[in-house]
């Protein structure tokens, strides 16, 4: 098993506290981290953003959280008023204790805060809709168009409408693209409406949004491949053997506790040889032990 290592702080100088999206005041001075305890962080500065600001960490390869709303949408203002700064600090939370040590590294401004953008897509929501489970290539080419292709970054879009095939989407493993979406209002039938589940405060405890974030953010990462023992051939880019795992689809209830349990299949020591990559090497997460990208990204 790979040893836990004490993770340190990129940016030791400063005492930074992440406000609405790193879990408090860090003693590590970086606002990815959500450890560190102290109260629950005051919400963001009301000011809406609408172009990527300057980043706490340049030229690290980063998420960048996208609140984006359809044309004929209503703008709950969730990048905001802190719902997703929160939502996020909980998803990370989650993944530090899931994966036994590392966290995803979220795109932060240079004061500190979890850097969330607004936009307002050019499609009426039922256009969007009607792509069905290819609803993200629609969104994503439309995030593209609207500027958001910096060559470090994967964006993670949560987008206030609906959708009747899936609660959220990741690109296909292979193709590099660069952006997973979340299907706030969406809608399957048979199964619990998406927007019955609540976004998580920063304090926690996570639930499904903030599951279905590292989820799909891990799915664009690469992962995972079919050289996994435990691959799921039925449901492409999943593992099939145990519902507590970030990335299981199957037909037990998904409860998410562990990255990879078994570190065989996509995270850790028992990984196989012959899998080119290995989520724990991933660039995009803290501590940073690999240079691993997305192939073709």
């Amino acid at each position: 098993m790979f040893a836990t290592k004490t993770w340190t702080a990129l940016i030791s100088v400063l005492a930074i506290a992440a406000c609405g999206g790193g879990g408090g005041n860090n003693s590590s001075g970086n606002p990815n981290d959500p450890g560190g305890g102290g109260p629950p962080p005051p919400p963001p500065d009301s000011a809406r953003q609408t172009t990527d600001q300057p980043d706490l960490f340049a030229d690290e390869y980063q998420v960048h959280v996208i609140y984006a709303v359809p044309q004929d949408g209503e703008d709950n203002e969730l990048d905001i008023n802190g719902a997703i700064a929160g939502s996020v600090a909980a998803a990370n939370e989650f993944f530090l204790a899931a994966s036994g040590g590392k966290i995803v590294r979220f795109d932060f401004t240079t004061d500190g805060e979890l850097d969330v953008t607004f936009v307002r897509l050019p499609d009426l929501d039922a256009e969007y809709a009607a792509n069905g489970l290819f609803a993200r290539e629609a969104i994503q080419a439309d995030v593209v168009a609207a500027g958001f292709t910096a060559p470090r970054k994967i964006y993670l879009v949560y987008y206030d409408g609906t959708n009747d095939r899936a609660c959220g989407g990741a690109p296909p493993l292979g193709t590099g693209d660069p952006v997973t979406v979340l299907y706030l209002q969406g809608a399957v039938p048979g199964f619990l409406p998406c927007g019955d589940n609540p976004l998580a405060p920063a304090i926690g405890p996570a639930g499904y949004w903030e599951w279905s974030a590292v989820h799909e953010v891990v799915h664009a990462f690469g992962y995972v491949d079919t050289c996994a023992p435990n691959y799921n051939a039925s449901r492409p880019a999943h593992v099939g053997d145990d519902p507590s795992d970030l990335m299981y689809a199957g037909p037990e209830p998904w409860l998410p506790t562990t990255v990879d349990p078994g570190q065989d299949d996509y995270y850790g020591a028992n990984v196989p040889a012959a899998c080119a990559r290995n989520l724990f090497f991933s660039a995009f997460l803290e501590p940073r032990d690999g240079d691993q990208l997305p192939p073709n990204f």
